[in-house]
């Protein structure tokens, strides 16, 4: 059942290689064209955040070929939408959303309950927002994100090849609006009519608990407004990034992180 996996490496490769382009891309124009001026030097924030996402890959791999295998298993027994004999396109549109949908979801649940928000809350530790935070966090939130997903995906009847196509489309925009570029005020209102800006996560990041429960979207902003979590404001000079007692300089460090969310 190898042949599943690897029958749309074209989509696969493609997906992978947008995902580095993109965060080497961002990480360029960061260095040239900030927002928020750094307070550390810029490879010591990136060693720490691509040290988690290299632990997440332990997971990320494996889950996405047994979420291969799954899939094409499931589509034998269980059509998802694929019972409303929709055109190929209408079909992946479809999945595509309710996938980001479930991301909006999944995201909120990881704020509003307790035990979710212990391993969540090491990505909004962070004190410095930048590309390398969008693949920051810890390796449980990973687990019980592929745990939770597969049965939906297997629900809606989606397949690998749109799992891989809506990763080619959210993970770009994942990275953008993580990423500490500058871009004009107008250029930021136009991006939040369709996916969330840089403006609106930066938002998401705030020590203030009022700010950080909102714009929960991945991919797209209209979630957030159809759910009343979607929050701007245009001037930011006082907002400031992280958790309070959590984003102290000897906490920032890759044994502590991943021991926090098992203290009390």
């Amino acid at each position: 059942m190898s042949e599943i996996f690897y029958s749309i490496p074209d989509l696969r490769q493609l997906s992978y290689g947008t995902t580095i382009a993109g965060g080497v891309l961002l990480w360029i124009i960061e260095g040239l064209n900030p927002f928020f001026s750094k307070e550390k030097p810029r490879t010591l924030h990136a060693k720490l955040n691509l040290s988690l996402a290299a632990l997440n890959l332990l997971i990320l791999l494996p889950s996405g070929i047994l979420m291969a295998f799954m899939l094409d298993w499931s589509k034998n027994i269980w059509p998802g939408i694929g019972i409303l004999t929709l055109h190929p396109v209408a079909k992946a549109i479809v999945i595509i959303l309710l996938i980001d949908l479930w991301m909006y979801v999944w995201h909120r649940l990881n704020h509003e309950s307790a035990f979710l928000w212990r391993f969540h809350s090491i990505h909004h530790s962070d004190p410095t927002l930048d590309v390398t935070t969008s693949w920051r966090f810890h390796y449980i939130e990973i687990l019980i994100s592929e745990l939770l997903r597969l049965p939906l995906f297997m629900l809606i009847g989606a397949g690998i090849e749109h799992l891989l196509l809506y990763s080619l489309l959210m993970t770009p925009v994942i990275e953008f609006h993580h990423s500490n570029i500058s871009i004009p005020p107008t250029l930021d209102r136009l991006a939040r009519l369709i996916i969330p800006s840089p403006m609106m996560h930066r938002l998401h990041h705030s020590t203030l608990r009022s700010e950080h429960n909102t714009n929960y979207g991945s991919m797209l902003s209209i979630w957030d407004r159809l759910f009343g979590t979607f929050l701007t404001r245009d001037n930011l000079d006082d907002l400031h990034l992280g958790l309070d007692n959590e984003s102290d300089s000897e906490k920032q460090q890759l044994i502590p992180l991943l021991l926090r969310p098992f203290h009390p």
